[in-house]
């Protein structure tokens, strides 16, 4: 606590209450109370400044790395429907060429069996 033991800090209370008067005294100590009281509200509010700016910031990175999986992803869809098209097996080419006559139950059944994900 800034270097002052408590009996340091009980003398100088002391020494001041004995110098001021117990007429003044109450009066000097509200006023006291409510500077500290000022000065913990302005640490407090720095404080939670500080913590918006950093969940903002933190926010954005995370918005980033999202924005960039996602375009990984794309990326590797493009590359399957790309492998897909040009290698059509029997089930594959049902998908592709004619996907408004396939159920998406059908659909489902097959991805589930052969391990291939369609991304959209």
């Amino acid at each position: 606590m800034l270097g002052f033991s408590y009996g340091e800090i009980f003398l100088s209370l002391g020494a001041t209450a004995a110098l001021i008067g117990p007429k003044d005294l109450p009066i000097i100590c509200r006023t006291a109370g409510r500077l500290a009281g000022r000065a913990i509200g302005c640490v407090q509010l720095a404080r939670g400044q500080f913590d918006t700016v950093m969940q903002q910031s933190q926010a954005r990175r995370v918005h980033k790395e999202l924005q960039d999986t996602m375009a990984q992803l794309d990326a590797i869809h493009h590359e399957i429907r790309s492998v897909s098209i040009i290698n059509a097996g029997p089930l594959t080419r049902r998908l592709v060429d004619n996907p408004d006559q396939t159920s998406i139950s059908d659909a489902i059944i097959y991805m589930i069996c052969f391990g291939i994900w369609i991304i959209e």
